[in-house]
């Protein structure tokens, strides 16, 4: 079955976001680091990453990209671990982690989409205080689904 114009030019316009975004990982690498090797390496493991994360979405439903950078977040800190890297590294990377895993199943599990949490997060009163009021909505959503 042919697709829409719409959907294929949408298809399009995120591979080509993500393939700037790539570009963009290599390029700071790059500049920072100035191995031309280490910085095409994580451009590409960044495209690969954003990839697997549409297919995910595409494949299970919305917020199923939260679910793969979550296990992802949790891979990276399992992999310090067994490093011998920072220990400071696992709080902060669990509680990541989970945040990500648990948004993305509660999402799935309960059948919502972008669009129906499409309403912008209002913040009452100045940035002092609206901010975080708004912030904190957002962090516990997975818990109040």
């Amino acid at each position: 079955m042919p697709e829409s114009l719409h959907t294929r030019i949408a298809r399009e316009t995120a591979l080509r976001t993500h393939l700037g975004s790539a570009v963009a990982v290599g390029a700071t690498l790059l500049v920072l680091d100035g191995s031309i090797r280490y910085a095409a390496v994580a451009a590409t493991l960044a495209l690969c990453v954003w990839l697997a994360a549409d297919a995910a979405q595409v494949a299970v439903g919305d917020y199923a990209d939260h679910v793969v950078f979550g296990l992802l977040v949790f891979g990276f800190v399992a992999y310090t671990v067994a490093a011998a890297g920072p220990m400071w590294v696992v709080v902060p990377g669990a509680l990541l982690g989970g945040w990500f895993l648990l948004d993305g199943i509660q999402h799935l599990r309960h059948g919502v989409t972008r669009d129906e949490v499409g309403v912008p997060y209002s913040h009452d009163g100045g940035p002092v205080t609206g901010l975080p009021k708004a912030l904190l909505i957002r962090l516990a959503e997975p818990v109040l689904l």
